[in-house]
């Protein structure tokens, strides 16, 4: 009797670890392979919202003297013009202020490009740049750029004063007539530190610049008029 209960027990036994291994197959046939995620990347270095931007040197009054600038004259497609030009104390840039009737145009170039870069077509290639005046001023300017990253390398005036954080190319109502604006603030002041490319900058002197304005603005008389006062 004994014997039957542990042939019984045993056969119970088998039956159940049967019935077990049967039902784990499937659900071990049917589990998702386990994949090894890969090791997380090393959190990369998160640059400043704000790049620091280096601070304009403020011009030397020492070195600013009493500012040499040259007049020249300029006939091109659009007609005859002045060009009042004056050379960086480095002796790398040129600050050309062209004078066409009644309008004024502020433009900077490589020293001795200007003549053969003015007259080409903006490339649409705007950046801002700082001019900061002997008294501490500082402002922006928008400038369309010429012949980049060449030696004949120009940029014109885009707009001027430039609106801090302004979209590139979005004009204001204060940047009307912006080459008339820089100029004023140019013959209000002695020098200026112009930066001529990001982190690169030029002083130029602008004492002086009133009274040759003045000189090429004057109304001249009509030569008729002078040929006739001469035969009276």
């Amino acid at each position: 009797m004994r014997k039957v209960f542990l042939l019984l027990s045993a056969a119970t036994l088998f039956a159940i670890c049967g019935c077990s291994r049967n039902h784990q197959r499937p659900v071990a046939k049917n589990a998702p392979a386990v994949v090894q995620a890969p090791a997380a990347p090393a959190p990369a270095a998160t640059p400043s919202v704000a790049m620091s931007v280096a601070a304009l040197p403020v011009p030397s009054i020492e070195q600013a003297g009493s500012g040499t600038w040259r007049s020249e004259g300029v006939k091109d497609q659009y007609g005859d013009a002045v060009a009042l030009k004056a050379t960086s104390l480095d002796g790398k840039y040129d600050l050309v202020v062209l004078r066409r009737g009644a309008n004024s145009f502020v433009s900077f170039a490589r020293h001795g490009r200007w003549e053969s870069a003015h007259q080409q077509a903006g490339e649409g290639k705007l950046m801002y740049l700082r001019v900061r005046f002997e008294d501490g001023e500082e402002k922006r300017i928008e400038w369309d750029e010429i012949g980049f990253a060449t030696e004949r390398v120009c940029s014109v005036l885009w707009s001027y004063p430039a609106k801090a954080g302004a979209p590139i190319g979005q004009q204001s109502a204060d940047s009307v007539g912006g080459d008339e604006v820089l100029l004023q603030d140019m013959m209000k002041h002695k020098t200026m530190v112009l930066e001529v490319e990001p982190g690169v900058t030029a002083q130029f002197n602008t004492a002086g610049l009133t009274r040759e304005m003045e000189t090429i603005s004057a109304p001249k008389a009509p030569t008729v008029l002078a040929a006739t006062q001469d035969a009276q």
